[in-house]
């Protein structure tokens, strides 16, 4: 039975199947058609729906703490990581504020970390000139976001890519419109949270505050990544470092990661900090998580 579209289920006088045919085999989609069976029918057609059915295609949501604290740096060094995996990765800043004509904004970073192609009417859908929480910087524009529009470019991000990185601005309460904030965004997109956080101090009050937050609407979160933004040059700092982290592991009910190397130059050589941070340790523990957390989740209906 060797015809074109036809395997055996099961071995065959003790030779292993084609690494295809196992995948289908081993797949629910056989298993509920065929339930226990020495033989069965394949098409291609079938096979690549299981393989679909195998990809991520999925999204995660990168908030942080508060403004500042480098998420923007923690997420392209992911993207780079990703793809360095073979991950195809999709990269997207919905509302970015504080854009100046003729500087590399931070949507420009993430799309030079993910090698990405797409329009940048998707990978980021508003911008802003002045530095300023997006409600206000659309009025002082006279302009309105709208999360539809911002729901519309995900849906085609996430179509196009295996895994999809949303970096959002601010922090969680942030305002994007009179009556939606970032939480209300990440609830319509139906994504875990990663959450980047610093690690010196006031780095406990502000992660315990979000992860808070994300608790009260059930949203899940995959991890606290925490990050230096500056180096740790005293005793005192390293202090309260260990003692911000130590906390953190001890109460927040969820992976802590980190803290990442403060990493300088950022601005004048990105590609070299990033491909820096994406060999460090901790950012190949985040990125273990990332898919394995990917892999346990199906596409989200949004």
């Amino acid at each position: 039975m060797h015809g074109r579209g036809m395997f055996w289920a099961g071995h065959r006088h003790g030779r292993k199947l084609p690494r295809q045919l196992c995948i289908w085999r081993n797949s629910t989609m056989c298993q509920a058609r065929f339930g226990i069976v020495t033989a069965g029918i394949c098409s291609e057609e079938q096979m690549a729906e299981d393989r679909l059915e195998k990809r991520m295609n999925q999204g995660i949501f990168i908030t942080g703490t508060d403004t500042a604290v480098g998420k923007t740096f923690v997420t392209a060094a992911l993207a780079w990581s990703l793809k360095e995996r073979g991950v195809d990765v999709g990269v997207m800043k919905p509302v970015e504020t504080g854009v100046v004509k003729g500087r590399t904004s931070d949507a420009d970073r993430l799309a030079q970390a993910a090698q990405s192609a797409d329009g940048f009417d998707l990978v980021r859908p508003y911008a802003f000139r002045f530095p300023l929480a997006p409600l206000d910087a659309a009025r002082a524009e006279r302009r309105t976001i709208t999360l539809s529009v911002i729901m519309q470019a995900y849906r085609r991000l996430q179509s196009q890519h295996d895994l999809l990185l949303v970096e959002g601005v601010g922090g969680v309460h942030v305002p994007i419109t009179p009556t939606a904030d970032a939480l209300d965004l990440i609830e319509k997109l139906r994504v875990p949270v990663l959450v980047v956080g610093r690690v010196g101090l006031g780095g406990v009050n502000h992660a315990l505050l979000t992860l808070n937050a994300l608790r009260q609407r059930k949203i899940p979160v995959l991890a606290l990544a925490l990050n230096r933004t500056t180096a740790t040059g005293t005793a005192v700092a390293r202090r309260q470092e260990h003692s911000t982290v130590s906390l953190l592991r001890a109460s927040v009910g969820v992976p802590v990661i980190g803290p990442f190397p403060y990493v300088p130059g950022v601005e004048s050589g990105f590609s070299q900090a990033l491909s820096k941070l994406a060999a460090h340790g901790e950012m190949k523990k985040l990125t273990k998580q990332v898919l394995a957390s990917a892999r346990r989740s199906r596409r989200p209906r949004v």
